[in-house]
């Protein structure tokens, strides 16, 4: 699945994934919990970036 790789309000690239993509069961979940994982591994709310400028898996795959 391509990635998004710069943030679409600021046109700013976001850091580049530190922790595994993971797979479509997971992220289905996120679609429905208060949370998702953060592309560096941070625990956020599915459509935010984590306080170390890492967006959730759900912004980095273009899902949400």
């Amino acid at each position: 699945m391509p990635h998004v790789t710069h943030d679409p309000d600021s046109g700013l690239p976001w850091p580049d994934p530190t922790a595994p993509e993971p797979d479509f069961i997971t992220l289905a979940g996120y679609l429905f919990e208060a949370a998702a994982e953060a592309t560096d591994g941070c625990l956020v709310a599915p459509a935010f970036i984590c306080r170390h400028g890492h967006p959730s898996w759900l912004l980095r795959l273009g899902v949400i």
